[in-house]
């Protein structure tokens, strides 16, 4: 947990200086604290909100606010601790959201608009996979697994 818990940090520091790209000195190293949401739900419902808002932003800085949130949220949820036999395959999940939002603040620092919403509609193909993962279907309740 300690290893997921420090790549999510990472990223978020590493998106921190994406947003802002002007060179960064520091004597000691920088670690941000995320805590883990409490509430999965809403806060699936709140990076939903924050996908909607950054798909319809019409320039780089409206878009910009609303994936950091986005990466926020995720940061939160990847810090929960899911039930055992999912744990791995949401983590997995969460790792590629966090991981495709790098990539829209890198399309956002170069003031691409349009390549930042391509690269955050993989976001949204991502969230349809793992949420199938997330409710059994009917014929495991039925026969297990």
């Amino acid at each position: 947990m300690k290893g997921l818990q420090f790549y999510s940090c990472t990223l978020v520091f590493l998106s921190g200086l994406l947003m802002h790209p002007a060179p960064v000195l520091a004597e000691e190293p920088v670690t941000t604290a995320v805590a883990a949401t409490t509430d999965v739900e809403a806060t699936m419902k709140q990076m939903g909100l924050n996908f909607k808002q950054a798909m319809q932003a019409t320039d780089v800085p409206g878009m910009q606010t609303k994936v950091q949130a986005l990466i926020e949220l995720t940061a939160s949820v990847q810090a929960y601790q899911f039930t055992p036999e999912k744990q791995q395959v949401f983590q997995q999940g969460l790792d590629k959201v966090a991981a495709q939002l790098v990539l829209v603040q890198g399309a956002l620092a170069e003031q691409n608009l349009d390549k930042a919403k391509q690269l955050l509609g993989e976001v949204d193909a991502l969230k349809k996979q793992y949420h199938k993962e997330r409710s059994p279907s009917f014929w495991q309740l039925i026969f297990g697994g």
